[in-house]
């Protein structure tokens, strides 16, 4: 796919996985930061056009900068395919990258949920500590995104694809469910720590609690130990599984369809 066919298929499904996963995300900030559990969606949706818009920019960025390093690493061998090395390191180089976008966002979007109002309200009360504070969380953001989407865009069609050759006769869905679990639990475990210091910085922009990575990960460790950083693991795993199913089905399915020329 072209880039700009790239960006029309991320900007779908990421819209696709916002819509269907957006409470799971507010249980899992919640059990980060010490809120209540709620199933009431005036409150687990909150901040839903922000995590749209969070999400489908990131996705459209990832799968857009994923496709031009595939391209980049083939040097115009056209002919040959990409080493499961080479696919997942395109993939985490994408996300990596997309943080630039997806912090600022998420930074408003954990504000909304923290104390309700607008986007723009949250915005407004964000600019209101100077621009350094749009940066919060960034390079916690970055790591997490990196290892994020080395496993949608890497760990799980790497996968899928080993397992649908390795087995012929295997159903297409059960090697994208297998891919998906694994490529879950990559994302999840070894990103999680990086995505708990982040949601605890950007939700204490007053700076009452946490201040600085450094003392996040201090207060965290004094609180509970390294267990501290995988609160609300289990919510993020389920997401993320359920996500990356979605993403890669979405993905395969929505791809032919809207450019069938290109396969």
């Amino acid at each position: 796919l072209s880039e700009r066919e790239n960006m029309v298929v991320g900007g779908i499904c990421g819209l696709m996985e916002v819509s269907l996963l957006q409470a799971t995300n507010y249980w899992k900030n919640a059990r980060q930061q010490g809120l209540p559990f709620t199933l009431d969606p005036r409150i687990t949706y909150r901040g839903y056009f922000s995590n749209c818009a969070n999400f489908v920019s990131c996705t459209v960025w990832q799968f857009t900068v994923n496709g031009r390093l595939k391209k980049a690493m083939l040097k115009g061998e056209m002919s040959r395919e990409l080493t499961a090395g080479e696919q997942i390191v395109a993939a985490i180089g994408a996300g990596g990258t997309s943080a630039v976008i997806g912090g600022p966002l998420e930074l408003i979007m954990i504000q909304q949920q923290r104390k309700g109002g607008s986007l723009l309200s949250a915005a407004s009360q964000i600019s209101s500590y100077g621009t350094s504070m749009w940066t919060r969380g960034l390079t916690m953001t970055a790591l997490r995104e990196g290892v994020y989407t080395g496993g949608y865009l890497g760990v799980t069609p790497v996968i899928r694809e080993l397992l649908q050759k390795s087995f012929p006769s295997w159903n297409e869905e059960g090697c994208r469910a297998i891919g998906s679990v694994c490529g879950g639990l990559f994302a999840c475990y070894l990103s999680h720590p990086c995505d708990t210091i982040k949601t605890c910085i950007q939700g204490d922009i007053e700076g009452a609690k946490f201040k600085t990575h450094s003392s996040t990960v201090s207060t965290l460790l004094s609180e509970g130990g390294i267990s501290s950083f995988y609160r609300g693991a289990p919510w993020r795993l389920f997401r993320q599984i359920i996500g990356i199913f979605v993403l890669d089905k979405a993905r395969m399915t929505i791809s032919p369809m809207l450019f069938p020329d290109r396969f």
